[in-house]
């Protein structure tokens, strides 16, 4: 606008002063209403980064894990503990191999001659019958007066040692049994109280109880303590032994999960076949003892200093803030560092109890997994002592054997961990399983070169086997109640144990029908596997809402690859 020397506004033609009034308002409002959007947009945008931060900040225990590198000092650490544990597990399971195995060594007294001792070379006195006959119309203690083991050899066996009458062998035999035993009840004992009361105490508790019986065996020469002491020493195991696996997993996030279940189990093979060098540097049965005492010995306080609690367990029960200092310590132990506000946003039954949990089992899902999850490990456990069992047609030096059936195991390890890599957890169990009953098949043949070969074969799968379900049953169940879940199946397992002598002696009379059996029931239990979901690279589930997810996925995948 311009003005005369009149000081009249001069306006452009048809533009009038209360149209440039009105413009002048529309133009102020129009600038209001803009400023307005800016803001409001701005403040938009500083909630979305502010939203943005929590969710960089609020993390799964996965991937805190992942985010600190994965596998680090703290993890190592773990698995080397865990590994140690499950070599001394071994060591005890294999226990009775030498500290109670057959002596050959014994020859007839001169009173025994005269009454008719028989000696036949390869068996013990009582296997013979005229010995046990002899034994029972005399009422006289066979051992001594009879006969009599040579005396560089009286200390090399509980079985030399102990002096029972022929009447009483049969304990000897027991001790293997009665260790079983006593492992399905401590799956199941020790699998509660550790997701009752915590992985790491349950774990030195099991352990102190094998501390205590190993230290006892070897100062006290009577068969009922010894039996005893191996009803412990086998409850004892299924805690200390599955504990360390279960809490070995539950620190590896899913893509190492199957590295470190590899490596847990590689050392079992480990101390399968080095427990014989026990045997050889200690051929009296009381130092064997006492030197298979110390290593659990050393491990207590090893344990009690360095073993960690479970981050998913403290999460289960609720305990948030324990977790988070867990995860704290990993990370100071990794050289990592976590957010200073992170926090853990996994749903967790928090107000669930541990009965209302297991109550839960009518849901079906978790019934039927179970079921099936118990028939695996009962198969596994069955194909593994059938064909220990087969182990009769070997020969050679004791010691010698049980160092190849150990390290024969360690092949189909590494195979196992290959294919649960590349084609899942339950597929690599049902083939396997499905191998193992070809080799049990085949080695009915009364070939002796084929009946080795396919005894190798079937220890390598049977090393598999159990790397598998042990895995697959840890990355299955619920935090609350995954302990108890492994329990349960080991239990099955154990069962299974308890069986596979008797099957072996009814190979003895009829060698086609038990394999026949065996194997129909192995083809259903490849079946029963359809039914459950594949854990590979799946986040361990916190909930059993989160469990149910697993069965959902999986259905929903098999919709698409019908598709």
């Amino acid at each position: 606008v311009s003005t005369q020397s009149t000081g009249t506004p001069i306006f452009p033609p048809r533009i009038s002063q209360r149209s440039i009034l009105f413009l002048s308002d529309n133009t102020i409002s129009a600038a209001v209403v803009l400023f307005t959007m800016v803001v409001i947009q701005n403040t938009h945008a500083e909630e979305a980064k502010l939203e943005d931060k929590v969710v960089k900040t609020t993390w799964k225990i996965d991937e805190v894990l992942e985010n600190m590198g994965s596998i680090g000092k703290f993890q190592f650490r773990l698995v080397i503990i865990a590994s140690i544990l499950s070599v001394i597990g071994a060591w005890r399971i294999l226990f009775d191999l030498f500290g109670a195995n057959n002596v050959f060594d014994w020859s007839c007294t001169p009173e025994g001659i005269i009454a008719g001792c028989v000696y036949t070379e390869g068996k013990m006195p009582c296997a013979i019958d005229a010995n046990v006959e002899l034994e029972d119309t005399s009422g006289e203690l066979g051992v001594d007066n009879f006969w009599k083991f040579n005396d560089d050899v009286v200390g090399h066996s509980i079985r030399s040692s102990m002096k029972l009458p022929c009447s009483e062998n049969w304990k000897f035999s027991f001790a293997s049994s009665i260790y079983f035993i006593g492992a399905f009840f401590g799956v199941w004992m020790f699998g509660s109280l550790s997701d009752t009361i915590g992985r790491r105490m349950t774990c030195m508790i099991s352990l102190g109880f094998c501390i205590v019986q190993a230290w006892i065996i070897p100062f006290f020469n009577n068969i009922s303590i010894y039996l005893a002491c191996r009803f412990v020493d086998g409850a004892a195991f299924g805690g200390f032994f599955l504990i360390a696996f279960v809490l070995d997993v539950e620190y590896a996030p899913p893509q190492y999960r199957n590295r470190v279940g590899t490596a847990f189990h590689f050392m079992t093979s480990v101390g399968m076949a080095s427990v014989a060098i026990w045997g050889v540097i200690f051929k009296e049965w009381k130092w064997y003892a006492m030197a298979l005492a110390i290593p659990p010995t050393i491990m207590l306080p090893i344990c009690y200093f360095f073993l960690p609690e479970s981050a998913r367990y403290y999460l289960g029960k609720g305990e948030d803030e324990e977790a988070l200092k867990m995860l704290k310590k990993v990370a100071e132990i990794n050289g990592k560092k976590l957010p200073e506000n992170c926090q853990l946003f996994e749903e967790v039954d928090k107000k669930t109890s541990f009965k209302e949990t297991i109550a839960k089992l009518k849901n079906g899902l978790l019934l039927r997994s179970g079921l099936i999850n118990m028939f695996g490990w009962f198969m596994t456990s069955l194909v593994y002592y059938m064909l220990w069992f087969s182990a009769k047609s070997l020969a050679g030096d004791i010691y010698i054997n049980a160092a190849i059936l150990g390290l024969a195991e360690l092949p189909g390890r590494i195979v196992a961990y290959v294919l649960m890599e590349k084609i899942g957890r339950k597929y690599t169990f049902m083939s396997s399983i499905a191998l193992g009953c070809v080799c049990m098949f085949v080695s009915i043949y009364d070939n002796a070169t084929c009946r080795k070969i396919m005894y190798c074969i079937g220890k390598g799968v049977s090393g598999a086997l159990w790397a598998v379900i042990y895995l697959y049953s840890s990355e299955m169940y619920p935090t609350k109640i995954r302990n108890l879940g492994s329990g349960i199946g080991s239990a099955a397992a154990r069962v299974a144990a308890l069986i596979a002598p008797f099957i072996g002696d009814w190979i003895e009379i009829s060698p086609v029908w038990p394999y026949i059996i065996v194997g129909a029931l192995a083809v259903i239990c490849c079946g029963t596997f359809l039914f459950v979901p594949e854990t590979s690279g799946k986040d361990l589930p916190q909930t059993l809402e989160e469990f149910e997810k697993l069965f959902d996925n999986e259905k929903k995948k098999n919709e698409e690859d019908n598709l």
